[in-house]
């Protein structure tokens, strides 16, 4: 099984982005869920979503772990709404990280993959943020991906996650 740890701040936004947007009322929406999704749209950038989705589309076996702090403001159906409304297949979101108390996301990411372990035995993962996961010392840095948190996941990223999955992988050729 491949899987993506995924975060959100700083890999499907930016500070870039947050610094173009501007703050706008929810207009006509009758309930907290259409609230969210507004803000979970707005508060997301659609290049990013769209390296997400060119990731997607490459690795077509990928599932998605929301390690996000954003996975304890919003439940999964939110998540699999907002990748619907951004084209992407939802159903490839498969879970959360647990969140305990004062965890760390690499324990939180070790934890799911342990209880995984229990019924699934060849895992693939990557874990995408723009923060330090792991530590230098850790074996599992080399599953973790660094985005650049003032532009978010781009398609050098990408081209990273995807080359994790399938080595293979030749990056397209692009003539400009």
């Amino acid at each position: 099984m491949n899987i993506l740890f995924l975060d959100v701040d700083g890999v499907l936004n930016s500070k870039q982005h947050f610094l173009a947007t501007k703050v706008v009322k929810v207009p006509g929406t009758d309930t907290l869920v259409d609230a969210d999704l507004f803000a979970m749209k707005k508060d997301t950038n659609s290049n990013n979503m769209w390296c997400l989705g060119y990731i997607l589309d490459k690795v077509p076996d990928l599932k998605i772990v929301i390690s996000s702090s954003w996975r304890n403001h919003y439940d999964l159906e939110s998540f699999k709404e907002l990748f619907k409304i951004c084209k992407l297949d939802g159903d490839r979101i498969i879970g959360k990280t647990p969140r305990r108390f004062s965890s760390t996301r690499s324990s939180e990411i070790h934890e799911y993959l342990a209880d995984l372990n229990d019924h699934i035995t060849d895992i693939n993962w990557v874990a995408i943020d723009d923060h330090e996961i792991f530590l230098l010392e850790e074996t599992d840095r080399k599953n973790q991906i660094l985005t650049d948190n003032w532009v978010g996941l781009t398609l050098l990223d990408a081209f990273k996650v995807i080359k994790h999955f399938n080595p293979n992988f030749k990056e397209p050729e692009i003539l400009i």
